[in-house]
């Protein structure tokens, strides 16, 4: 889900990417490095990159970086997101020689989302594109509970709210089975929630929905 909303001389529109411009979902790879310093805490660094694209017979007039777009226009959009996280978790509550791990979260965030509006059909032709960067320091906790050594449940969230630039939250929970040391299956459920703003422009997404990975450990 989100919305956008890119002016020239503060004229513009907020624009729903789902219901205005029929934005596809999507599912997307993200790539994780961890580097654990000691038994309570590691240092992580995660990158995503994302490509939505739309297309849809305008339903209603929009205005987007000073183009008219009127309703019943044919509209091609293209959503590009990368996302990159750089943290640092210290489980220091440690109960039962690890069964139960407990800690703050420490991270820095940084969105960048590149978004473009075509019309093929007009004459001329019509294309604007928009790009906001955005970046946020972020506190979160994390925990980890170990029944089995082969079986970690794991939850995690790190967030601020920026006032006026916006905010910025990053949350999961799952399993991870760890079947030998150097290998492990994970699955669970991720909520990832920003808006950057630079009034009257802003970019505002909401990704959510279920994961699976695999972790090799050397």
């Amino acid at each position: 889900k989100g919305t956008i909303k890119i002016t020239e001389a503060d004229i513009g529109t907020d624009i729903d990417l789902k219901e205005d411009l029929d934005i596809k979902d999507e599912g997307y790879p993200e790539v994780r490095l961890t580097w654990y310093t000691g038994k309570n805490s590691s240092i992580r660094a995660a990158y995503t990159q994302v490509e939505y694209e739309g297309e849809a017979d305008l339903q209603r007039t929009i205005e987007f970086k000073g183009e008219t777009y009127t309703v019943g226009t044919r509209v091609l959009t293209d959503a590009d997101l990368k996302y990159l996280r750089i943290g640092w978790a210290w489980q220091f509550i440690n109960i039962g020689k690890g069964f139960l791990k407990l800690g703050t979260l420490v991270e820095g965030i940084g969105f960048w989302v590149d978004a473009s509006l075509e019309a093929p059909n007009l004459s001329p032709p019509v294309k604007e594109s928009a790009k906001i960067v955005f970046g946020l320091p972020t506190i979160g906790v994390a925990l980890d509970i170990n029944p089995h050594r082969m079986l970690n449940i794991f939850a995690e969230g790190s967030g601020i709210f920026a006032g006026s630039y916006g905010y910025g939250y990053d949350c999961e929970a799952g399993i991870k089975l760890i079947p030998i040391k150097i290998l492990s299956i994970l699955g669970g459920y991720r909520l990832l929630d920003f808006k950057a703003k630079n009034d009257p422009d802003y970019v505002k997404v909401r990704v959510h929905g279920p994961f699976v990975g695999v972790t090799v450990r050397f």
